[in-house]
């Protein structure tokens, strides 16, 4: 495991849970889309699975809507805070929620009785490693699943976006924290290096909490494509968005849509 995976992940996860809680409020519009796609390949309920399933957002709407979710993720105290949420969603019967490395599924998931029906990605959690990793953990994923099993990889970067609206620079607040990004983007590699800075707010002075360093795989649409389809998945749509249905380009986040084969 990457030294700053550990740092963002498991050491500083007090910093990172509160850039998750923000993407809870967007959810149940995500996975209204994600249910009514399932619908027209016949599938309305069934096993679920959440790689790098963070604190439980996807897991939890889905569960909500029917579904018998299983989360997977290499943080303690995000599968803690996402058993939490399920608690207080009235859910905790529905969804599973297990710690471990999602590039031994496998091993993971073992003592799970029946297959999956859907797998779920989300939010890149691709391309922190390694292509190869990524080949296998949806190849593990693919091996899981059902013959007619769905997979979604949403609300993901790609390498389209950077090319047309790469950002060096920007910032947000969370609460108390701000938080400043800087990035260097390498378009032959593909390759993405951001620099978080992060701060407590005190009334109008910032008083720096960490600094972390991260890079990224970021893949392009056809290239993902081809990754799924060595793993034993088929794409067979993208979107911009699966809340409006939004065609995918260049200019929206990546949402794509493939079938076991």
């Amino acid at each position: 495991m990457q030294q700053w995976i550990r740092k963002l992940f498991v050491e500083r996860s007090d910093l990172f849970l509160k850039l998750m809680d923000e993407r809870w409020a967007r959810t149940e519009e995500l996975t209204k889309g994600v249910t009514k796609i399932l619908s027209d390949f016949g599938i309305t309920t069934g096993n679920l699975l959440d790689l790098c399933c963070g604190n439980g957002r996807v897991s939890v709407f889905m569960a909500k809507r029917g579904f018998r979710a299983v989360g997977v993720d290499l943080s303690r105290a995000f599968i803690e805070d996402a058993r939490k949420k399920a608690e207080e969603h009235g859910i905790s019967q529905q969804a599973t929620f297990l710690e471990g490395d999602v590039r031994k599924l496998r091993e993971v998931t073992r003592g799970i009785a029946e297959p999956f029906d859907v797998v779920v990605s989300a939010w890149t959690s691709i391309g922190y490693s390694t292509p190869e990793d990524d080949l296998e953990t949806f190849r593990q994923a693919r091996e899981l699943s059902k013959e007619r099993a769905v997979l979604f990889v949403v609300e993901t970067m790609h390498s389209d976006h950077l090319n047309l609206r790469f950002c060096p620079t920007s910032y947000g607040e969370i609460e108390d924290i701000m938080l400043l990004e800087s990035r260097k983007y390498d378009p032959i590699a593909s390759q993405l290096k951001t620099t978080w800075t992060f701060y407590h707010k005190h009334g109008e002075d910032l008083e720096f909490v960490d600094r972390i360093e991260w890079s990224l795989h970021v893949y392009s649409l056809s290239e993902l494509a081809k990754l799924l389809n060595v793993a034993g998945w088929e794409t067979v749509a993208a979107y911009g968005s699966l809340s409006t249905l939004q065609s995918f380009s260049g200019m929206t986040s990546l949402n794509l849509v493939a079938k076991a084969r």
